[in-house]
């Protein structure tokens, strides 16, 4: 029982993403060029600049299921693990990531309820003991749906 997929956020939000980061490279250059302010207040500009758009520009989406866990991560900022016996239901269902969650990738909710969607379509509604939902609109819905409830 395996399941492992990437999923990335859509190519116009990978290109807006990519153009912030460009955007902070150009502002990173203005701070070195144009201000004579001490050589530590340019660095940390450039490293906070850059550390926090770099990130952005490599996002996407994993989901992984291995013999413990339902492994959701949204690649390099955060992993969620739940474990497999924690699981008390498991249905395909459909998501539409702006209408049902506001955006892309991680979004957790109110009432214990979590989206994790890069695209819209099938998707998975995974309940556990604790009250949580995490709906999970993936490539591979059906595959997903298949490996939960084999095990």
């Amino acid at each position: 029982m395996r399941f492992d997929t990437t999923v990335l956020p859509p190519r116009w939000m990978r290109r807006l993403l990519f153009a912030v980061f460009v955007l902070a490279v150009g502002v990173s250059a203005s701070v070195w060029l144009f201000t004579d302010g001490p050589w530590w207040a340019q660095t940390l500009a450039t490293v906070v600049l850059l550390g926090v758009t770099w990130p952005l520009v490599t996002l996407h989406g994993r989901v992984t299921v291995d013999e413990r866990a339902l492994t959701l991560a949204l690649v390099p900022l955060l992993r969620r693990r739940v474990p497999l016996d924690s699981l008390t239901a498991v249905e395909l269902t459909s998501a539409d990531p702006w209408n049902d969650f506001g955006g892309y990738g991680y979004r957790p909710l109110g009432d214990g309820l979590v989206g994790f969607a890069f695209e819209k379509g099938p998707a998975v509604r995974v309940t556990t003991r604790e009250g949580r939902t995490y709906v999970i609109a993936v490539p591979g819905a059906e595959a997903l749906v298949a490996v939960l409830t084999d095990g």
